[in-house]
C-alpha cells in the first residue's frame, strides 16, 4: 500500500488504479494473519500442511515451544515452496510489515533449518545457527515441532557460547574433506546414501581383512617352505609376528564389521522420523484432511474462480477468465494455488479436484492449477455429471504446461470445455492414484540400501586391492630396510663403540672362574686394538662381531664354547650366527636369511667400502676377517689385522 500511495502522489502511476487489482505478496498475506493472533505470541500454521500434520496439534506444540522464551514471537509454518516464502527476504519483509519487536521465525518442511530474525531484541541467533549446523541437528525429514523445540532448547542453552566456538580443527581443509567423505556414515544426515556408504566401507573392510589374512598366511607358509628347502626346520624370526598379525587383522576387521552392523541396526534413520499424516482413503474425499479443501470449496461456492493469495498469479493476471465461466452448459470451477508434497493432496492437482467435488457435492468440471513458484503450471481437470465430445482431447490441455502461463493454459482448457455437455449421474472411474495413495509406497529397508550400493564391488574388488597395496607397501618397506642394513656406512662406528663398551661392562661383571672369560678377554683386546687404529668399514664389522661374541661367552647361560663359536651368516655377519647350511646355497645362513629367496638374499648381502672406491660384498674381500670367517675358522690376532694394508 505504501508503494501504491507513493506512486499516486508522485504521479508515477495512474491515479485511478484500483487497489484491489493488486495481488498481495506472501509477506502481506501472512502479516495479515499474524495481526489476527495474540499480540507478541503469533503462531500461523498454514493449511497447506494439512497432509502431514494435524494443524491444531502443530499450532499447540509450536506455542508450547516458543512460550518458553521471554521475548515476543511471530512464527509462520507453511509448506509453500521455497520460491515464494524461503530466504531472508521473506522474514525481512514480514517483520517490516508487522513492525513489532520480537523474534520472527519461518518453519518449512524439507528445509533442514529454522529461519529466524530478531527485531529490536537481543538474541544469539548467529550462535544458534552455527551450533545447529555444526552438530547436524536437523535433516530434511525432521518434523516442524521437533525443529522448533530443539531451536528453543539451543537458544536458551547455558553452554551455547561454548558450543558455538569455532575450534582450530574445524577450519582445516582436511576436516571439511573428512566430513564430506565420511559424514554420511553417522547415518544422522538427510542423505539417503548413508546406509549405502556404510555398506561400501564395511564391504571394503571385510574384503581387506579376509585378503590380508590369506596373504599373510601365504607369506608365512612360503617362508617356511623356503627354510625347509634350505634344510632348516626350526623357528623363523618373524614367524610369530606373522601369526599374531593374522590374528590381529582378523580381530580388527571382525570388530569393525560387527560395529558397522550394530550401528546400522540400531541407528534411527532420519527418514524414519519424517512426519506423515494418516493414509488417505480410497473413496471420496480421497484425502485424509479436508481443512484446506473445505476453505477452497467455500470460496468456489461463492465464485467459480479461486486464486490463492500465495499463488504466483492474481485474478488480474488471468485476463477475464472469470467472465468466461458462465457461458458453458455445465458449471466450471477453477482453483489456482501452489501445492506441495506435504499438502492433503500430496501435491497432485487431480486429487484436489476430486476432493473439491466430494466436499461441494456439485456436478460440473473441476479444474485445479498448481501454480508453484519457479515452476511451470500443472493443470488437471475432472468431470462429474458431464461428458465430453472429445474425452481424449482433455489429455492435450492438462498436465505440465511448459512455456505457457496459467492464463494461456486455462484458455486452452476452456476451449475444450466448450464441448462438454451435462450428463446427470455420470461419474468418472476411481482413478488409479486413489488406490496407490491408500497403500504406502515401497521403500527399501536399511539392509537393502546397505547391500544395494557398492557393497559387492568393495568386498571383492576394493578390499582385496587395498590389502594387496598394504601388504606390498609393508614388503617394500622391509626390503628397503634390508637394503639399508646391507650398506650401514657411517652407522658402523657408533655401533662398534657401543658394542665394545657393552662387552667391557660384561667382562667387568663376569665371575673370574667363568669358562669363557679368557676367550672373551682376547676378543675384546683385539677389538680395542683395531678401534685404536684407523679402521675401515670391514674392520668395524669385525669389531662388532668380536664384541658380540665376547658377550655371548660371558653370558651366564652361554653353554658350550662350540656353540658360541658357530659360524656366522655369510649374507651379513652382523645378522649373527648361522642356523643351518643350505644345500642349494652352499653356505651358512641365519634364521632370517634362510627363509628368503635367492634374489632377496643378494639384496641383503653386506657391502662395505672398497679401498679403490665404491662398494663390494664383504665376502669378496681377501682379508683376515673374511678368510677366518671373523674368527670362527681361525684365531684373529690384532697384530695380523693391523698389518693389513687397509688399516693405517
Amino acid at each position: 500500500m505504501l508503494i501504491l500511495v507513493g506512486l499516486v502522489v508522485s504521479g508515477a502511476g495512474p491515479a485511478y488504479a484500483d487497489p484491489e487489482s493488486f495481488k498481495p505478496s506472501p509477506t502481506e498475506h501472512f502479516a495479515g494473519l499474524i495481526a489476527e493472533e495474540p499480540e507478541g505470541a503469533a503462531i500461523v500454521v498454514d493449511d497447506s500442511l494439512a497432509g502431514d500434520y494435524d494443524l491444531a496439534d502443530l499450532e499447540r506444540s509450536l506455542r508450547d515451544s516458543f512460550d518458553r522464551l521471554d521475548v515476543p514471537y511471530y512464527v509462520v509454518a507453511t509448506s509453500v515452496p521455497a520460491g515464494t516464502t524461503m530466504g531472508g527476504g521473506f522474514l525481512a519483509g514480514l517483520q517490516d510489515r508487522v513492525g513489532e519487536p520480537g523474534l520472527y521465525v519461518h518453519l518449512s518442511p524439507q528445509q533442514s533449518r529454522v529461519q529466524a530474525m530478531a527485531r529490536q531484541v537481543d538474541l544469539p541467533l548467529v550462535e544458534v545457527e552455527r551450533v545447529l549446523a555444526k552438530e547436524r541437528v536437523f535433516t530434511i525429514y525432521t518434523p516442524l515441532d521437533t525443529m522448533a523445540d530443539t531451536f528453543v532448547d539451543t537458544l536458551t542453552a547455558s553452554d551455547l557460547a561454548e558450543r558455538a566456538e569455532v575450534r582450530w580443527s574445524d577450519t582445516l581443509p582436511v576436516t571439511w574433506w573428512l566430513e564430506s567423505r565420511f559424514g554420511d556414515l553417522r547415518l544422522d544426515s538427510g542423505s539417503m546414501r548413508g546406509p549405502a556408504r556404510l555398506g561400501e566401507l564395511t564391504g571394503a573392510v571385510a574384503g581387506t581383512t579376509v585378503t590380508l589374512w590369506l596373504l599373510l598366511g601365504a607369506v608365512r607358509y612360503g617362508r617356511r617352505q623356503r627354510a625347509e628347502k634350505a634344510g632348516y626346520t626350526g623357528a623363523l624370526p618373524g614367524d610369530r609376528a606373522l601369526g599374531r598379525g593374522r590374528f590381529l587383522v582378523l580381530g580388527i576387521g571382525t570388530a569393525v564389521v560387527v560395529t558397522s552392523l550394530v550401528h546400522l541396526s540400531t541407528a534411527t534413520m532420519p527418514w524414519e522420523e519424517q512426519q506423515r499424516g494418516p493414509t488417505p482413503p480410497q473413496v471420496g474425499p480421497y484425502v485424509a484432511s479436508t481443512t484446506r479443501v473445505a476453505r477452497i470449496a467455500e470460496e468456489l461456492a461463492e465464485e467459480p474462480l479461486y486464486v490463492d493469495p500465495l499463488a504466483q498469479v492474481g485474478v488480474q493476471d488471468l485476463n477475464g477468465i472469470d467472465g468466461r465461466l458462465t457461458g458453458f452448459d455445465v458449471p466450471v470451477y477453477i482453483a489456482v494455488l501452489p501445492m506441495s508434497r506435504t499438502d492433503e493432496s500430496g501435491g497432485d492437482p487431480e486429487v484436489l479436484a476430486y476432493a473439491l467435488h466430494h466436499v461441494m457435492d456439485r456436478d460440473g468440471v473441476f479444474v485445479v492449477v498448481d501454480d508453484t513458484a519457479d515452476e511451470s503450471p500443472v493443470v488437471e481437470a475432472a468431470l462429474f455429471g458431464a461428458e465430453a465430445e472429445d474425452p481424449y482431447g482433455l489429455w492435450d490441455v492438462t498436465g505440465h504446461r511448459f512455456d505457457q502461463s496459467v492464463d494461456q493454459a486455462l484458455v486452452e482448457l476452456l476451449d475444450w470445455v466448450g464441448g462438454v455437455s451435462p450428463a446427470p449421474g455420470q461419474r468418472p472411474e476411481t482413478p488409479d492414484w486413489a488406490l496407490d495413495r491408500a497403500e504406502p509406497p515401497y521403500e527399501p529397508s536399511r539392509w537393502e540400501k546397505f547391500f544395494s550400493g557398492g557393497f559387492t564391488g568393495a568386498l571383492f574388488l576394493a578390499g582385496p586391492l587395498t590389502a594387496a597395496v598394504l601388504l606390498g607397501a609393508a614388503g617394500a618397506a622391509l626390503r628397503l630396510r634390508g637394503r639399508l642394513s646391507a650398506v650401514p656406512g657411517r652407522a658402523l662406528r657408533p655401533r662398534a663403540d657401543r658394542a665394545v663398551r657393552q662387552a667391557i661392562r660384561a667382562l667387568e661383571s663376569a665371575p673370574q672362574d667363568l669358562r669363557g672369560r679368557g676367550g672373551a678377554m682376547r676378543e675384546i683386546d683385539t677389538a680395542l686394538a683395531v678401534l685404536a687404529g684407523e679402521p675401515d668399514e670391514l674392520d668395524l664389522v669385525g669389531v662388532i662381531v668380536l664384541a658380540e661374541r665376547a658377550m655371548r661367552r660371558l653370558a651366564p647361560d652361554s653353554g658350550v664354547v662350540t656353540d658360541v663359536d658357530a659360524r656366522l651368516c655369510e649374507i651379513n655377519p652382523l645378522h649373527g650366527q648361522a642356523v643351518r647350511r643350505g644345500p642349494e646355497h652352499g653356505g651358512p645362513l641365519c634364521a632370517s636369511c634362510v627363509a628368503l629367496g635367492e634374489r632377496e638374499r643378494d639384496e641383503r648381502t653386506l657391502r662395505v667400502a672398497a679401498s679403490g672406491g665404491g662398494r663390494l660384498p664383504h665376502g669378496e674381500s681377501n682379508r683376515r676377517w673374511v678368510t677366518t670367517d671373523y674368527g670362527t675358522r681361525g684365531r684373529l690376532e690384532a697384530e695380523d689385522l693391523l698389518k693389513e694394508p687397509h688399516v693405517h
